[in-house]
Order: structure tokens, then C-alpha cells, then sequence
């Protein structure tokens, strides 16, 4: 386990564990409970691994170890938050709290205020994370406990990073660098996943593209299967943001294919995937975002609510159904969005403004946070701007949204511009909108020739692949190498080379290794089941 290879180290101790028996002293038997429930943890979360903390609290509770208990009670929590059951989790979270504050000042109640700061900071109450984090930060100094330290600073300087404070991407950058220098792994991938979420959310693709890139690296060269399925979705989602629609599809319908994966393992992807596929106008992303919403309202969490209906809400403006959108807004009002971070907000103001509804009281007395430039723009009628800012930032499909909303005498050639990008990106309904909004402005004779989208093949295959690179992808898993590729399809070495760079970037993988570890398991699972 301390080399990574966790995994192996789950299987270990579950070896041991088939010879615990009657006779077996209590104290081993716990801790092998508990031990191989943290390491087989790390790979999948089912309730095996969540039957095994109680077994272990339930031993440590027969021998009076209290400080045991709690630990394994804030143990149970996180499991059960991994699994989208947000209320369970923090009744166990407050439960280990209760049970270690009666004892002396540890580092396990240091741990449980700080777990107690994370589950605040997942409701979006920013608050009570710092709070909360802040005393669990204190008792760490006090007891000169590292590992608290890098768990609080991270929950902090989340909030921070996400509230618009850039002292919170140091606080980031500190709690990985103590966590890798320490041999933490699970939270240096907890780092690694946070701050690729700030960055992606905060539209810093290029911080993005590095952050993320080294964590899905992390995270497979340690075993720690549940943190990269998570962070591969966000990979999809900035593929989305940057307006690389197939690559984003294919990352996402990659993770949802994989086995055992938790709800909050899966909702990332998910909401990529409904989202993505309504924007290429494929029938089957009202499904995708419909079970996205139903999952996100299970886990109660305002940031995963906001993300799934915002899909909804985009889907039904761009295909014209008003009602819908305006439902799906009231939808959501239903829900304490109060804490969300200023871009989510920033976006659904701007849905409110397009869907001719008043901003929620709770939006605009409470935005202690400035709107973001492009939305702030949209909102004061000033559409040529907004897209500007949204192409400089890096998100193409924003910046048609922001051009369809241009008024007055250059509407009609912004209506143009925004056909021209959503035809780009293989955006076909944004695209049927703007062209039917550019002939109504008197642009016929203007309008281009509507594209068939793309190559037939690359819209048949399951992960977006173009022919050549589906046939390259199975010469890959096969083991063969680039010389052996070219000579197979005959073709040269160097065109071979940019087919599998291709094939890299649409997959979401680093190296020909990773991509061939991430699916490799998943294809001789499916040769053992039909043999």
C-alpha cells in the first residue's frame, strides 16, 4: 500500500481475512476489517467494503476503543457520501464527532472536524466549511498532525478558490505538496481532483489541462481506481467546456461503461454525456440529462442539482421549448442554490434573462460575488462583447449562446457568426436555431448550405472514433506497436503516430499504457463473461 499498489494490497488482506475466526483475537481481527476496507475502498465502494467498517465498529466498540470507533464512524460517512447518500453521511460524520470529543484531543477528531468542514463545503455552504476546517486546522497545529493539515487546507482552500480568493488555490497547492511528500495518496488525489474542478469550473483551461492531466496520471500509477473514474469525467467536462463535443462524449461514455462505479463516481460523466449529446443532437441526451437529475437530487448536493439541471434547462431554450426551460428554472428554484460558486450562478442568471424571468431573491440579494464578465455583459444587452470574452476564454458554444442574444441592427449578421460556430463544433440544434434566427433577420440570401455533420463513421461508433482510428485502437489492444500498425494498414510510421495522438486526446489518456490499462480490463471482462 505505501508503494501504491493498492490494489494488491486489498487482496492481501482480504487472504487474511478468510482465516478470521472465533479464535482469531479481537484487535487483529478489527484491524484487518478496517484495513482491508480502506484499501479495497480505493478500488470500488459496495457494500462489502461498507459491511466491513461496521464489523470493524463493532469490535472496537466490544473492547472499549472508543477513538477506534469514531474513526471508523467518519470512515462510514465518507462511504456513504461516495455512494450519493448525502444525509447518511453526515448523521455518521456527526455521530464520530460526538464519539471522540468525549475523549482527550486527538488527531481522529481533528480528522472528523475536518471530514465535518468537506460535507459542509459538498452542500455548498461555504461558511460552515471554513468553519468547521479552520478547527480542525487548529487542533492539528496543536498535535503537530500532518495528515488533518492536509485534509483541512484542501476543504479551505476549495471554498476559497471557488468564493473567487486566489489565496485558496496556495492553500490547494500546500495540502498536494505535503500529501505527496508525505505519501498520502488518497489525498494528493483529493488535491489533484479539487483543483481541476476549481480550474475547469473557473474556465483556467490552461491550469486545467495540466492539473488534470497529472492527476489521471496520479491516480492510475496508485491504484486508485475511484478518484480517476471521477476525474476522467471532469477531463470529458473540460473537453466540453473548450468545445471538443465528440472527445467529450467518448471520454464520458468511456467512465460510465466501467463496473461498479458509485453514483458520485458516475455523475460527472454522466451530466457530460447528456449534455454533450444534446448539443450534437442526438435524441438519447434528454435521457442521459434526465437520469443525471434524478441522481443529483438523491445526493441533495446543490453543485451536482445546479449541473444537471442547467443541462435541462440549455437542451429545451436551443430546441425552443420555452415552457420547458422556464419549468426546468422553476425546477431548480426548489432547491438552497444560494452558495453556489459565481460561474453556476453567473449561468443561471443568464438562463433566467434568456427565458425572460426575473432573477431569483435569493440569486441577487445574496451575490456577495460579481457575475462573471461575459454574463455580466449578456445582461447589460451587450452580446458582441460577451462573446468575445467567452472566445477568449476559451469556450466557442458560450460565445454562439452570447451572439444569438445581439439586438438591433447587427443582429442579423451576429446570427451568422453564431451559425458559423455551432456548425463547427457539430452543434446542430444551436445551429437549426441560429439559422432559423438569422432568416427571420433577413439573412437568407447570406445563410450557408447546411452541413451533414460529421463523417458517418465518427458519429456510428460508440466512442466517436473515425474508422481508421477504431481499427488503430484494436491493433493497440492487441499489443502492437506503432512499426507493426504501419505495416498492418500500410501506412506510414508518422501518419500512424498522429492517428494514436489522436486517439490519446479523444480518450482522455496520457500514454498508449493508460489508455491500454483503462480498457483492457473492461475487454477481457467481457471475454470471460461470453467464454
Amino acid at each position: 500500500a505505501r508503494l501504491g499498489a493498492h490494489r494488491q494490497a486489498a487482496a492481501h488482506l482480504a487472504a487474511a481475512l478468510r482465516f478470521v475466526g472465533s479464535a482469531t483475537p479481537a484487535p487483529e481481527a478489527a484491524q484487518l476489517y478496517e484495513d482491508w476496507s480502506y484499501e479495497a475502498g480505493l478500488v470500488r465502494i459496495d457494500d462489502e467494503v461498507i459491511a466491513a467498517r461496521h464489523r470493524a465498529i463493532e469490535l472496537w466498540r466490544g473492547l472499549g476503543r472508543c477513538d477506534k470507533v469514531g474513526f471508523n464512524l467518519r470512515w462510514l460517512s465518507r462511504l456513504h457520501w461516495y455512494r450519493g447518500e448525502s444525509d447518511v453521511a453526515g448523521r455518521y460524520g456527526m455521530e464520530a464527532i460526538a464519539t471522540l470529543e468525549q475523549l482527550p484531543h486527538s488527531s481522529e477528531l481533528a480528522m472528523a472536524y475536518s471530514l465535518r468542514s468537506q460535507y459542509e463545503m459538498l452542500q455548498d455552504r461555504p461558511q460552515g466549511a471554513i468553519a468547521w476546517g479552520e478547527r480542525a486546522l487548529a487542533l492539528a497545529a496543536e498535535l503537530d498532525d500532518v495528515e488533518t493539515r492536509i485534509h483541512a487546507l484542501n476543504n479551505v482552500g476549495t471554498v476559497r478558490l471557488f468564493g473567487g480568493d486566489p489565496a485558496g488555490q496556495a492553500m490547494l497547492e500546500e495540502s498536494l505538496a505535503l500529501a505527496l511528500q508525505h505519501g498520502y495518496h488518497e489525498h494528493a488525489a483529493r488535491c489533484y481532483t479539487n483543483l481541476s474542478e476549481c480550474a475547469v469550473t473557473a474556465k483556467r483551461f490552461t491550469l486545467a489541462e495540466r492539473v488534470v492531466s497529472e492527476g489521471i496520471s496520479f491516480d492510475s500509477e496508485h491504484d486508485l481506481d475511484a478518484w480517476t473514474h471521477y476525474l476522467v469525467g471532469w477531463q470529458a467536462q473540460l473537453r466540453m467546456a473548450q468545445g471538443r463535443l465528440p472527445e467529450a462524449r467518448a471520454i464520458a461514455q468511456g467512465v460510465l461503461q466501467l463496473p461498479q462505479l458509485t453514483l458520485i463516481m458516475r455523475l460527472p460523466a454522466l451530466t457530460v454525456l447528456g449534455r454533450t449529446c444534446a448539443r450534437l443532437g442526438q435524441p438519447e441526451g434528454r435521457r442521459y440529462l434526465d437520469e443525471a437529475w434524478q441522481g443529483a437530487l438523491a445526493t441533495g448536493e446543490p453543485q451536482r442539482i445546479v449541473e444537471a439541471s442547467l443541462g435541462l434547462i440549455e437542451a429545451a431554450w436551443v430546441d425552443g421549448k420555452l415552457d420547458a426551460c422556464r419549468a426546468g428554472l422553476s425546477a431548480l428554484a426548489q432547491h438552497d442554490i444560494a452558495g453556489v460558486n459565481m460561474w453556476d450562478r453567473g449561468e443561471i442568471v443568464l438562463w433566467q434573462h434568456r427565458a425572460g424571468l426575473e432573477t431569483w431573491p435569493d440569486l441577487a440579494s445574496g451575490a456577495t460575488l460579481q457575475l462573471p464578465a461575459p454574463v455580466a455583459a449578456e445582461l447589460a444587452g451587450n452580446g458582441q462583447a460577451a462573446s468575445a470574452m467567452w472566445r477568449e476564454l476559451g469556450l466557442p458554444f458560450e460565445a454562439g449562446l452570447a451572439l444569438l442574444s445581439v439586438q438591433g441592427e447587427g443582429a442579423g449578421a451576429a446570427a451568422l457568426q453564431a451559425l458559423a460556430l455551432f456548425e463547427a463544433l457539430g452543434a446542430r440544434p444551436a445551429a437549426a436555431r441560429a439559422r432559423a434566427q438569422a432568416g427571420r433577420l433577413g439573412q437568407g440570401p447570406q445563410l450557408p448550405r447546411a452541413r451533414r455533420g460529421p463523417y458517418g463513421a465518427a458519429r456510428s461508433h460508440p466512442e466517436g472514433l473515425t474508422r481508421r482510428e477504431a481499427q488503430i485502437l484494436d491493433l493497440l489492444l492487441a499489443g502492437q506497436s506503432n512499426a507493426d500498425i504501419a505495416r498492418c494498414l500500410v501506412r506510414s510510421p508518422r501518419t500512424v503516430e498522429h492517428h494514436v495522438s489522436a486517439l490519446l486526446d479523444k480518450l482522455g489518456a496520457r500514454s498508449r499504457f493508460e489508455l491500454m490499462s483503462r480498457l483492457q480490463p473492461k475487454m477481457g471482462g467481457e471475454r470471460r463473461e461470453s467464454g
